[in-house]
C-alpha cells in the first residue's frame, strides 16, 4: 500500500499498520472530482467505525493497495460515468478484492427509478435522488442514461473477480461554479440535473449500517 501519509490518514488514526490488535480493518478508498463525495466517505468512515472496526479513510492514489486491509468500500462521483480513478483501483486490486468483502457507492444527480433492480448484488438506491419515469414502457434518453443499470456497468461492468456486498447510489452535490463547460453541459443537458446540495446524509449512515454485517462478517 501507499505508504505517504496523507491527511486523511491523520484524521482516521493512520494506516493500516496502527489498526487495534484483533480489530477488522476496513479501507474507505475514495475519488472526488470537488470535494462532496469526499464528505460523503468521511462520514461513511465515521458510521462504520467501533472499537471492533478500525477504519482508515484514503483518497485513491496509484500507491493505494487493498491488500493490508480486511474489507474495501469504494466510492467516487459519477459525472460522464464513474470517476476513472475508482475503476482503475478495482482493476488495479481485482486480485486481492477477490477475497475480501468489498462495497461501492457512486454519487450522482440524478437516478431513474426501475421496478426491477438488475444483478445479484444487493442494490441501495437513495429515495432523494430516485425519480419516476415518465412512461415506465418507454424511457427517454436522460431516463437510459440515469438509470441503476446504465450506472452499474460503469461501476462494475461484466466484473465477476470482486466480491461485491453491496453497492449504493446515492445523491452527490451539484456545484455549477466548480465544474468546466463540458462538466456543466453534461449535468445539465445530459442527466438533466438542478444545482444543489442531494447528499442524503441519513440515507448514507443507514447504508453504513446496512452493509457492516458484511463486511465483518464476509
Amino acid at each position: 500500500m501507499d505508504e505517504t501519509q496523507t491527511a486523511d490518514d491523520k484524521e482516521t488514526g493512520g494506516g493500516a499498520a496502527s489498526a487495534t490488535a484483533g480489530a477488522l480493518h476496513v479501507l474507505v478508498a475514495y475519488a472526488t472530482k470537488h470535494g462532496s463525495t469526499a464528505e460523503v466517505a468521511a462520514a461513511m468512515a465515521a458510521e462504520l467505525r467501533s472499537p471492533d472496526v478500525e477504519v482508515t479513510i484514503r483518497q485513491i492514489t496509484g500507491g493505494l493497495r487493498a491488500e493490508a486491509y480486511d474489507a474495501v468500500v469504494i466510492g467516487a462521483p459519477m459525472i460522464m460515468g464513474w470517476h476513472k480513478d475508482a475503476t482503475r483501483f478495482l482493476k488495479r486490486n481485482a486480485s486481492a478484492l477477490a477475497n475480501r468483502p468489498t462495497a461501492c457507492f457512486a454519487t450522482a444527480a440524478s437516478l431513474t427509478q426501475m421496478l426491477d433492480q438488475p444483478g445479484a448484488v444487493p442494490l441501495f438506491c437513495d429515495p432523494w435522488l430516485v425519480k419516476a419515469p415518465r412512461r415506465a414502457d418507454h424511457l427517454t434518453y436522460k431516463e437510459r442514461y440515469t438509470s441503476p443499470d446504465h450506472y452499474l456497468r460503469d461501476i462494475i461492468g461484466e466484473r465477476t473477480d470482486v466480491r461485491l456486498v453491496g453497492i449504493a447510489l446515492f445523491g452527490g452535490s451539484v456545484d455549477l461554479t466548480a465544474m468546466n463547460i463540458l462538466e456543466k453541459l453534461f449535468v445539465l443537458a445530459i442527466v438533466g440535473a438542478k444545482p444543489g446540495d442531494l447528499r442524503n446524509w441519513e440515507a448514507i449512515k443507514g447504508w453504513c449500517r446496512e452493509i457492516l454485517p458484511r463486511l465483518v462478517g464476509g
